[in-house]
């Protein structure tokens, strides 16, 4: 694949408001029945917790912004949920006139750093709003996954749901030079109603490659030319995140082809040290590809097009 970067799109600098002041993370593009391009992200305060909210974007420009959201259209849990220090994206879903949104949820723990499961939220005005379906995860910790559980990419397909999400390995921590960082994987799993996931842990869908790497995230799946094609991101304990490309003949098992990301780092500017939390949008003969850019996104989100594989 060969990606040209078309740059940033926004950052916290972009807009003043009061819920927004460092990282832009996790871009979750949506198209919605007028056509609008409303790009859910999740948007950190001051203290770095986040909030989703969105822009709205020219889908023949991506760059050029239309519109943003001035509140949050989903904020953090009430206290002592499992969401109560923060909302993440993951993936939109439309399910009749009801639009699904997968999300992460954040906790703080005291004798670990924190713990993050999977919820969801509904609208019924495109996003503008949402409402949580539960106050509960909808993926719970279970014997193998106690700490993490989270960013479910959702896809209905043959009259049922699959779920590509990331979830504990080996404990979910390795030691850093004297902190815990997150130890995870990338897995797979089914359901007939896109809600009840079951209580058993997913089925892996590829390893890592050296002892440097310690987090295999944020997947973004599709299908096309008869394959499950995957761009995700990839955590090494000694320099920031970077994307990498899989593909599957069923969905569960992919074969690593990082080689073939055709993305990488730029030289300078805002996406110079880092790339990742990548989401695919095939759209109007198009394939664009929007991801977040140095440490986590504090410099901001951009996006690139495919131009050829």
């Amino acid at each position: 694949m060969n990606w040209q970067k078309k740059g940033l799109i926004c950052s916290h600098q972009s807009f003043s408001l009061p819920w927004y002041r460092k990282n832009t993370m996790v871009p979750t593009p949506y198209v919605t029945t007028d056509g609008r391009l409303r790009i859910f992200l999740t948007f950190c305060d001051a203290d770095n917790v986040g909030r989703v909210g969105y822009v709205d974007c020219d889908p023949s420009n991506p760059g050029r912004i239309l519109g943003y959201s001035e509140r949050p259209s989903l904020d953090v849990g009430e206290r002592g949920a499992f969401d109560d220090h923060g909302v993440v994206t993951a993936s939109a879903l439309r399910q009749g006139k009801e639009l699904w949104l997968y999300y992460s949820g954040y906790q703080l723990g005291v004798s670990y750093p924190y713990s993050i499961f999977s919820g969801l939220a509904i609208s019924k005005d495109e996003g503008l709003s949402f409402r949580r379906y539960s106050r509960v995860p909808i993926l719970e910790r279970t014997q193998a996954e106690m700490h993490s559980r989270c960013a479910p990419i959702v896809m209905e397909e043959g009259g049922g749901f699959r779920m590509w999400y990331l979830g504990d390995y080996r404990g979910g921590w390795v030691d850093n030079r004297g902190k815990l960082q997150p130890y995870y994987v990338t897995k797979h799993m089914r359901s007939a109603d896109g809600i009840d996931w079951g209580s058993a842990e997913g089925e892996h869908c590829f390893s890592f490659q050296d002892d440097k790497e310690h987090g295999l995230a944020k997947p973004s799946v599709w299908v096309e030319g008869g394959r499950y094609r995957m761009i995700y991101s990839i955590r090494h304990l000694d320099k920031g995140y970077r994307l990498g490309y899989a593909e599957s003949e069923d969905g569960v098992r992919f074969e690593r082809q990082d080689g073939r990301v055709g993305i990488d780092v730029s030289a300078e500017g805002w996406d110079s040290g880092m790339i990742c939390f990548g989401s695919v949008l095939r759209h109007e003969g198009k394939t664009l590809l929007f991801y977040c850019g140095n440490h986590y996104g504090m410099d901001g989100f951009g996006y690139a097009e495919l131009e050829r594989e």
